[in-house]
């Protein structure tokens, strides 16, 4: 622990009468030097270190260049990115769990089950069916954390801290979408203000099997529901999607995901109507999604705008007659004027 001189901050000596830390004025007392005091004053911060009950919601710990602490109010809104953490590396008939450059376990092939490795991001049956193909040294990301926060806090790791500073909508969000993808972790004192719409059709097409088609659209409206994308930023759809392939000569690969042109569409639509630029993977026709790109993962919207949004997306309706629908909402803190022009379209 660094001491300086008594005289140095009346505060290194205040500190600990104030708190009741008598061995510590005493010491001090007897030797002519105290604790160095690391507490800025801050409404968010006792004087014994602790957090304020005024602070409402999370926080970030600041230290400024004298070495002073402080806790800062967070943000309307935060959010980061999830980025790979730990990966299983094959090595034999094991598997190394790496994170850091640095093994932090090695797990039998045989051995791997659901109490051995992580287990929400590739289950213990597909890794031990990865290994089964992978070449020595190969390696599959099996846990992420949250990082690049937007403002600039450490980055966190571990279900457990994740769940518990964030909740686990935020945890579950991250398992259901693309490495890289951006995360709202917090949201305070903001308002989700709808500023644009689409809508499309299923419809029947002959030769193309309509329930097929109409089940594709509900799962790309699921695959699109509830994405955040930053301000000037970018985003996919969920990576947990099931679609079924239609028969198609057109496509390279001998068939396609018929259904997801609708909803394609209707998403189009709500974001080419804020002025945004067509989303990777879509076309500008009635084949909204174009055939080498898969409907989520692979399509890529980009935001242009100055806040944030989130995307809604739902269905309504059976077989052709089934109704796609978006909204786009901007995610603005409650101080901004909130007086925007809406925008639909069908």
């Amino acid at each position: 622990m660094r001491k300086e001189p008594l005289a140095s901050n009346p505060m290194n000596i205040l500190r600990p009468l104030i708190n009741g830390n008598y061995m510590t004025l005493v010491t001090s007392v007897l030797t002519g030097a105290a604790p160095k005091d690391v507490i800025k004053k801050s409404n968010y911060i006792t004087s014994d270190g602790h957090i304020s009950s005024q602070l409402n919601g999370i926080g970030k710990v600041n230290m400024d260049s004298n070495g002073k602490i402080e806790v800062e109010e967070t943000d309307e809104l935060l959010w980061g990115y999830k980025l790979s953490d730990t990966y299983a590396v094959k090595s034999g008939d094991s598997v190394n769990l790496v994170r850091d450059n640095k093994t932090i376990k090695t797990v039998a092939i045989n051995d791997i089950n659901n109490d051995t490795v992580p287990i929400d991001y590739v289950s213990a049956s597909g890794l031990k069916t990865w290994t089964e193909t992978a070449k020595e040294g190969a390696n599959i990301t099996v846990d992420y954390y949250l990082g690049n926060f937007s403002d600039g806090r450490a980055s966190v790791h571990g279900k457990e801290n994740i769940i518990h500073l964030f909740g686990e909508d935020v945890y579950d969000y991250m398992c259901e979408y693309t490495p890289g993808c951006p995360v709202l972790a917090y949201e305070h004192n903001a308002s989700e203000v709808k500023v644009s719409s689409g809508l499309s059709y299923v419809e029947s097409l002959a030769g193309y099997p309509t329930a097929i088609r109409a089940a594709n659209a509900r799962e790309f409206a699921r695959g699109w529901n509830g994405t955040f994308v930053p301000a000037h930023g970018t985003a996919h759809g969920k990576e947990k999607v099931s679609f079924t392939a239609i028969a198609e000569s057109e496509a390279a690969s001998g068939s396609a995901t018929h259904g997801v042109c609708p909803p394609g569409r209707s998403l189009r639509a709500a974001l080419l109507a804020l002025g945004n630029p067509l989303p990777t993977g879509m076309s500008s026709g009635d084949e909204a999604i174009l055939y080498e790109y898969r409907p989520t993962i692979d399509v890529l919207v980009k935001n242009t705008g100055d806040y944030p949004i989130k995307i809604e997306m739902w269905t309504e309706g059976e077989g052709g007659a089934t109704r796609i629908y978006t909204n786009v909402y901007e995610i603005r803190d409650n101080g901004t004027d909130v007086n925007s022009t809406s925008n639909s379209t069908s």
